[in-house]
């Protein structure tokens, strides 16, 4: 998950967050899509290789984005709330992985997990982009 960081932080510079963020959704989308078609190796290798790539790609691209809107005096802090609460939702997350695998099995949990892809993929398509404000002298 981790090993594409600096790949994933140079393109966020480069490209910006928000395709960054839809690279990563759109992989997944994918993921989650992929992961109940066959429990065979290569499937379920490919899929959770797409996990750890989009997770990545959306983490960073996240945290970059985050960052980008939050005072440099207080960046500290908000981001270790930021963590904390990402952190407290994938733990509360992978509990209740283990409750729906057990009630509905491991097609449910590809759906559910490919519904909660959406979400990024939605915000990251729907939220306009800023545009480069030219800037205009200023006259006494």
């Amino acid at each position: 998950m981790y090993a594409f960081s600096a790949v994933s932080g140079r393109l966020a510079d480069r490209w910006g967050r928000r395709p960054v963020i839809l690279v990563g959704s759109v992989a997944l989308l994918t993921s989650a899509l992929l992961a109940p078609a066959s429990l065979r190796l290569v499937p379920l290798s490919a899929s959770l290789f797409l996990l750890g790539f989009g997770w990545n790609f959306c983490f960073v691209g996240g945290s970059a984005l985050f960052s980008d809107h939050v005072l440099p005096a207080e960046r500290g802090q908000a981001q270790g709330i930021n963590d904390l609460l990402v952190n407290s939702a994938s733990a509360i997350g992978s509990l209740a992985s283990g409750v729906v695998f057990a009630a509905s099995g491991y097609l449910a949990m590809g759906l559910l997990g490919a519904c909660l892809a959406l979400v990024p993929l939605i915000l990251a398509w729907r939220t306009p982009v800023p545009t480069a404000k030219a800037t205009v002298p200023q006259t006494l």
